[in-house]
């Protein structure tokens, strides 16, 4: 445990004041020293919806009060799409990491997160609104990610009710909304969406009072994401237009900030309590100019996409009237409440302690988008001057952010080696994020072994996929034998003659017989795709390569989402019940969290097939 300690510094970049703790060894001190932490995310809330930003016309007055009462960073990035910025905020980590496009499942049960993080420190964890850390099933929601309690969503095509088949939903709504109480099913409420989320945070803070431990409260309205229904208290104060409806949404959503902050103040919980305000990602630019001066919107790698609010306020220990212009990021969130709270930091992190007294220097930031079919991506340089974007539809775009902040000018054809540089570090970064170490059990000197962990990205069947082994089979020995195989998921079985036997999730394939004696690279690659937001997207392909030409494939549409036995093992060289074992060696598989392509496809994105880490042992060369 630590003592607090206090120092009073200048911030240059904002030129505010900020009194920050410094941390000391300690065995003095008690739980409710530490602070309760309250982590408000808004939806689709762009950089000019804050009146504190420089907009007069914004209704924001709260939001506004409480960058007044902190600090407001007006250079913070978070994502360009809601999912998978969630992802980053809870992990502290790049969602590629955890094989998270927007198209996948979810986080694997186990991944470290803020809240597993803060329920071993203590603290009562709850979650409360949207959830969408992708498209999360019960398997991967917040009770299990480290929530205690947790009362919202899953995602918002749920708000009218649940899905009968996993496929096809309603759709979104605030009316009447369908919620979940931790596991159950849903059941609808009466009211408006916010107003309900904004009464289940107060009484959960009236709850707080007089408990020895301290709490943490994630509370994740969906306002003012579409549809645009402002409760009618709220609709009749502005004019009747699109932009009306949309500013009244964000009154109404200001006020129920305003409300929870003020329970914090009448339960005396606000001198304790760091809070932490951001929007997941760009407004989408469809009812007012939400992104401004910035240009881009929702769903673009651009300045207006990925830029967005945060404000933090921790009485005694930020500064009021502070405003930091450096480069910030939602990866910075979870150390900066580790550090607040002086706990441990799980391997991995990517962000800074943004209450440090020396803030260190950002690192380069990534964003990408894959189906496997079309991908996007682009970087931010780590002293926050060059943004490079790049996809399958869009030409090379450079940005110098010094030159022009508001990200509209291309000057790629002015600086080619700086965009080369940074495709060369996105590459790089690339190809360490998609690698899955997952754990390896081994059997016996033959290969055969058992792979744990990691759930989803090591299993196929949600988002990508690629499974890369060295297979080596023994001269003259008949039946079957397993390669891999992973109960209730796929496996792939080996037949010298009748050759090799795949299947996955229902799909199956008849392979050739890989030759005796001598290591065959084999590569099984898939990508499943299933979004309940955008139905059409909901496709399945499968290739299967050896040594590096393919040898079968298959294309399916619209898939039943098939989410039993991702936790189940899965085994090299033998089956679950230690039968049909391999004959001959198989190597370590390499897995990766998406699908590659033929090399002609990926060479824009370097994702085909030779990218694949070898799994064969080298050819010695001949001798001349």
């Amino acid at each position: 445990m630590y003592r607090w300690f206090f120092v009073v510094f200048f911030l240059i970049a904002g030129g505010g004041l900020l009194l920050l703790p410094l941390a000391g060894p300690s065995n003095a001190v008690k739980n409710d020293s530490r602070p309760n932490i309250l982590l408000i995310v808004l939806d689709d809330f762009g950089y000019n919806d804050l009146g504190a930003n420089g907009n007069p016309t914004t209704p924001t007055p709260n939001l506004d009060g409480l960058a007044a009462q902190g600090v407001r960073y007006t250079r913070h990035y978070a994502d360009a799409t809601c999912s998978v910025a969630r992802a980053a905020l809870l992990t502290g980590q790049f969602p590629a990491s955890h094989g998270l496009r927007p198209t996948h499942l979810g986080l694997s049960q186990g991944t470290p997160t803020i809240a597993s993080a803060l329920g071993q420190d203590g603290y009562r964890t709850q979650h409360i609104g949207k959830w969408h850390v992708v498209n999360a099933t019960l398997e991967q929601s917040p009770g299990r990610l480290g929530f205690d309690n947790w009362f919202g969503f899953l995602f918002q095509s749920e708000l009218k009710g649940a899905s009968k088949d996993g496929i096809n939903y309603p759709g979104p709504t605030y009316i009447n909304p369908w919620l979940r109480e931790n596991q159950s099913p849903p059941v609808q409420f009466k009211g408006h969406l916010t107003d309900i989320l904004t009464v289940r945070a107060i009484e959960f803070l009236s709850q707080q009072k007089g408990q020895p431990d301290p709490w943490f409260l994630n509370l994740w309205f969906y306002a003012p994401h579409t549809p645009i229904e402002p409760a009618k208290r709220f609709k009749e104060k502005y004019p009747d237009t699109t932009e009306g409806a949309f500013h009244a949404l964000i009154d109404q959503v200001d006020d129920s900030v305003g409300r929870v902050l003020d329970a914090l103040d009448s339960e005396g919980m606000s001198d304790n309590t760091l809070v932490v305000v951001l929007s997941d990602n760009g407004g989408t630019n469809s009812y007012t100019d939400n992104n401004f001066p910035f240009y881009g919107k929702k769903t673009q790698f651009f300045e207006g996409g990925v830029r967005t609010p945060l404000l933090m306020r921790w009485p005694g220990h930020i500064e009021p009237d502070t405003v930091v212009d450096e480069t910030v990021s939602i990866l910075d969130i979870f150390p900066t409440i580790l550090n607040a709270i002086s706990a441990s930091a799980p391997e991995g992190l990517v962000g800074r302690n943004l209450l440090a007294e020396t803030l260190t220097p950002s690192p380069q930031l990534y964003w990408e988008y894959s189906s496997s079919v079309t991908h996007r991506f682009s970087i931010l340089s780590a002293d926050g001057r060059w943004r490079f974007s790049r996809g399958s539809w869009l030409s090379p775009i450079l940005n110098d952010l010094d030159a022009d902040p508001t990200g509209r000018e291309n000057v790629v054809e002015s600086h080619p080696e700086i965009a080369a540089a940074l495709t060369d570090d996105y590459l790089h970064w690339r190809k360490k994020a998609r690698r899955v170490a997952t754990s390896y059990e081994r059997l016996n000197d033959n290969g055969h072994a058992i792979l744990r962990n990691k759930d989803l990205q090591r299993s196929p069947g949600s988002g990508g996929f690629t499974f890369a082994i060295g297979v080596t089979p023994k001269d003259a020995t008949n039946g079957p034998q397993v390669i891999a195989e992973q109960a209730e998921r796929w496996h792939l079985h080996s037949d010298q003659e009748a050759g090799m036997s795949f299947s996955i999730l229902g799909l199956s394939m008849a392979l050739p017989a890989l030759p005796p004696g001598r290591c065959s690279e084999l590569v099984v690659t898939s990508h499943f795709g299933f979004t309940p937001i955008k139905k059409d997207a909901n496709k399945v392909f499968i290739d299967m390569f050896v040594d590096g030409e393919k040898v079968g494939s298959i294309e399916s549409n619209n898939p039943i989402p098939q989410h039993n036995g991702y936790s189940n093992p899965t085994y090299i060289g033998v089956n679950p019940h230690g039968q049909l074992p391999f004959m001959g060696t198989l190597s370590r598989p390499v897995i990766l969290n998406e699908r590659v392509v033929i090399d002609a496809q990926g060479a824009m994105i370097a994702n085909g097939i030779s990218d694949v880490p070898s799994t064969c042992p080298p050819k010695p060369e001949l001798a001349i």
